[in-house]
């Protein structure tokens, strides 16, 4: 199994196209330097203070409007306490290369999936499309074996492109905005009270949390692409569900009904740094709903891949 994951690694990466699709993820995390960089967002100034107080008056505004939606009202209230315990302790929003990095977590991973979707839709398409797949059959791996080795090849490069992407933020966030700030804790709202943990723990647990929804898309990819062996089509129609679904997440957080929907479910941050968008929903329905769709798409995958006939 072991050299199967090998060998699957080795044409993963050998191939040109691989190393352009990390270059454009990497450059998806430079540009948001870049928007930031230019928005002016990563300088403190001198009145800060003052620019606080106004935030917090126009997200009071906000969040007593009668027409927001439930994720408008939650978000700007927790800034407030941010941004009044910023006040209240005479502390400046951190800005740092750590700080950019903790913030751009979701969208890192989320970007990355992308990328990792293109690979897992043709790892095992791609074998039925070039009609490679009858070599590999009439070795001594089983097709049990040849599947799971493509599906952990493409978990293993999609864990690789976001651990890099995320290296090249806190390297370029630094080089930007500064590395100072390691020591200082990243302040969170839970229960309406602020909290702070160390940065280097937001870092780590913050990337571990944000994982689900790479997880999920990945699986989907790999399962399109083994049970339908349509590279096209297993790429095209895993991004838009995967992009669909990434928006509709943030767009209709804290609507009741997407404690049902799996990608509402996928950034498991809440549950440990803050509060969760709908209540009485805790990491274990999380878990569970994140296991229940890993097994039905592998059902749906592996059965097809195992039991359907290679026409010769």
């Amino acid at each position: 199994m072991i050299s199967l994951i090998r060998n699957e690694n080795l044409k993963i990466y050998k191939r040109t196209r691989t190393w352009v699709m990390m270059g454009i993820a990497i450059l998806y995390v430079a540009l948001q330097i870049f928007n930031i960089n230019s928005a002016g967002e990563g300088v403190v100034r001198d009145n800060w203070q003052v620019q606080l107080e106004q935030d917090n008056r126009q997200l009071s505004k906000v969040a007593n409007q009668l027409d927001a939606l439930p994720i408008e009202i939650i978000q700007a209230e927790k800034q407030i306490l941010l941004n009044q315990y910023h006040l209240d302790h005479n502390m400046p929003p951190s800005v740092s290369g750590w700080a950019f990095t903790i913030d751009q977590l979701r969208n890192i991973v989320f970007a990355s999936s992308l990328i990792a979707i293109i690979i897992a839709g043709e790892i095992m398409a791609g074998e039925f499309a070039a009609g490679t797949i009858k070599l590999l059959l009439t070795r001594s791996a089983s097709r049990t074996q040849i599947y799971c080795s493509k599906y952990i090849a493409s978990l293993v490069f999609a864990l690789f492109l976001t651990t890099i992407c995320v290296a090249v933020a806190m390297v370029l966030g630094g080089v930007f905005f500064g590395f100072a700030g390691l020591t200082s804790s990243h302040l969170y709202v839970q229960d309406q009270t602020v909290m702070g943990i160390p940065v280097l723990q937001a870092l780590w647990s913050g990337y571990i949390l944000q994982l689900p929804f790479l997880l999920v898309v990945v699986t989907l990819a790999f399962m399109i692409s083994a049970a339908f062996r349509s590279i096209t089509f297993s790429i095209v129609i895993s991004m838009l569900i995967a992009v669909a679904g990434f928006v509709i997440s943030i767009a209709m957080d804290g609507w009741d009904w997407t404690r049902y929907f799996i990608f509402s479910q996928t950034d498991w941050t809440p549950f440990v740094y803050g509060n969760p968008s709908v209540e009485d929903v805790s990491m274990l329905w999380a878990v569970a709903l994140l296991l229940l769709h890993v097994v039905i798409l592998h059902s749906i995958s592996y059965f097809s891949f195992v039991k359907r006939d290679v026409k010769q």
